[in-house]
């Protein structure tokens, strides 16, 4: 009887002691942990852009007229000189035809004083009347002239606006936007359409100001378009605009696209990755690793009594995931996967 209370106590003890130790096992936060590995980290400023061309032209009214018709549509490729677009020309040749007439009567008004003052000068050469009159002859003839010379200026310029009814392409493209349509009534340097040329596209990328001195002309631009989510096209930084919008602090970096890029758009959106530095062969680990700012940083790492250590370590290349160490590990040991979760000191278990 004595013998089997000894055993129930010795077993009520056991069950106690393995149950605060598993009590003081489950207490310790869980953690994960991820072994130091060698890679290539890329530096990168990450923007986004749109397709751009330094061919384009906006073709516009020169006169205050309906337009008749729209001869071209969005899309439609055309060539220099095509007629794109015509605009309602009468009043412009009842222009024409009414100067016309006007300078006609000024032109044989003109003649006639001119005659009239020719007559005249035979008359005071033969003393037979004054001088004043052979002058006053002379200034009609000549004001008569003058303002037939006006009107056949005026002229030409209702015969070339006649011309201005209808609008020709500047040059070789593709008609990317129309704005009018036929029938509105247009005023002189009205927007009908544009035309552009997407043979030599570009890219053009807002940077913003605090990346904008690690990039320069001719680093290598990692791009995805948003139409061709699947394909990696890889161009060229070209040009640095030397502007900065002082809305969004950004300033415009010309990219130069590569050879075989499918057809765009103009306006186009892309994703951008301006490749600063590229280091191969790096020992890296994840960026959640790290903890604090700059080129000095600590992970943790659990000791043999899984107590977790903060251990100083040089950082250089980032990228969005992965950070080059330059100090302080070594490839294959295992440090806490999300050290921001966690403070030093901690005893841990794995998870």
């Amino acid at each position: 009887m004595r013998r089997g209370f000894v055993l129930v106590i010795l077993l009520l003890a056991f069950g106690f002691v393995t149950a605060r130790l598993l009590t003081l096992r489950m207490a310790r936060p869980a953690v994960t942990l991820v072994p130091v590995t060698r890679g290539t980290v890329v530096e990168a400023v990450y923007a986004t852009g749109r397709v751009d061309c330094d061919q384009r032209a906006t073709v516009r009214a020169r006169l205050a007229a309906p337009l008749l018709q729209v001869l071209v549509g969005p899309g439609e490729e055309v060539r220099s000189g095509q007629v794109l677009a015509i605009l309602d020309s009468r009043e412009v040749t009842l222009e024409v035809a009414r100067t016309e007439k006007e300078l006609a009567a000024a032109r044989a008004a003109a003649a006639e004083a001119e005659d009239a003052a020719l007559r005249l000068e035979k008359l005071y050469a033969a003393a037979l009347i004054a001088e004043n009159q052979l002058i006053r002859e002379r200034e009609r003839a000549r004001e008569l002239k003058e303002k037939a010379d006006a009107l056949e200026k005026v002229l030409n310029l209702a015969q070339e606006r006649t011309s201005w009814s209808v609008l020709r392409s500047p040059m070789d493209g593709t008609v990317a936007t129309l704005v009018r349509r036929a029938g509105d009534l247009l005023q002189v340097g009205d927007e009908v359409l544009t035309v552009v040329d997407l043979r030599k596209p570009y890219l053009r990328v807002a940077v913003d100001e605090r990346d904008l001195g690690k990039v320069a002309p001719g680093q290598e631009a990692r791009i995805v378009f948003d139409a061709y989510r699947d394909q990696v096209f890889v161009g060229e930084v070209w040009r640095i605009v030397p502007t900065l919008d002082r809305l969004t602090r950004s300033a415009d970096v010309l990219v130069r696209l590569p050879a075989g890029v499918p057809p765009l758009s103009l306006d186009l959106t892309a994703t951008v990755n301006i490749v600063i530095k590229r280091v191969e062969n790096a020992v890296l680990v994840p960026s959640l690793a790290l903890r604090g700012t700059g080129s000095e940083r600590t992970v943790l790492r659990p000791n043999a009594e899984w107590v977790l250590e903060a251990i100083p370590v040089g950082v250089g290349v980032c990228d969005t995931e992965h950070c080059q160490v330059t100090a302080g590990l070594q490839p294959g040991e295992l440090i806490v996967a999300e050290a921001s979760n966690f403070q030093p000191g901690t005893r841990v278990r794995r998870q």
